[in-house]
Formats: structure tokens, sequence, C-alpha cells
């Protein structure tokens, strides 16, 4: 999944996260570009809530844009544990969805 958006509703998220839960048995990483990366934040509350940790707890592998995360100011140390940092996300995300993936769903 490509999530560049945090959820705007309780419609948004359920509809991404009824995604990610359909997607159970299958190997799913998740890709958090542009405002996408405030989904990983800890602690969070509302609409974005705790996206992050319910994709770690279901073994999703979930990965964040570093320059999207300095660009907002949110520091590594505020994601939640096991969201990965990486600096060519994009790189990494056409890598995965050309060579591994069944499936690719972008919000």
């Amino acid at each position: 999944m490509l999530i560049m958006r945090t959820p705007s509703s309780d419609e948004d998220s359920e509809r991404l996260f009824g995604i990610a839960r359909s997607e159970i048995g299958h190997d799913l990483s998740i890709f958090l570009l542009g405002d996408g990366v405030l989904c990983a934040r800890k602690g969070q509350s509302g609409h974005a809530g705790s996206a992050a940790k319910a994709a770690l707890n279901r073994k999703a592998v979930v990965r964040a844009s570093a320059r999207d995360l300095r660009a907002r100011g949110v520091g590594e140390e505020e994601l939640e544990p096991g969201v990965e940092s990486v600096e060519d996300l994009e790189g990494a995300f056409v890598e995965e969805a050309m060579e591994r993936a069944e499936r690719v769903f972008a919000w």
C-alpha cells in the first residue's frame, strides 16, 4: 500500500484500513509518503489514530519517507516502534511493486 495522505474522516479511515485488514495472510508492506508519514506517529488519536501500530501488529512492514518526516518536523523517536525510516522510499516502493507485489493500493 502507498499512503500519501492521512485519513480525513471515519469513512476514509475505514476504507483504508479495511483494505489492510483484507490483506491478512498476505505479505503486506505499507509505504508512507508525503502527509501519509503522519500516520506513523505514536500516541495519536483521531482518524489517523494508531494506523501504523495496528498494521505492525498484523505483521505488516511499515516504511516512512525520511525526507517527508523531516519536512514535517517528525523525529524518528516519535514513530511507532517498528516503523522504518527510509531515505529513498520512492525507490523502495517501485522495487517492491515491480518485483514482488501482487496488488498495489494507493491512498
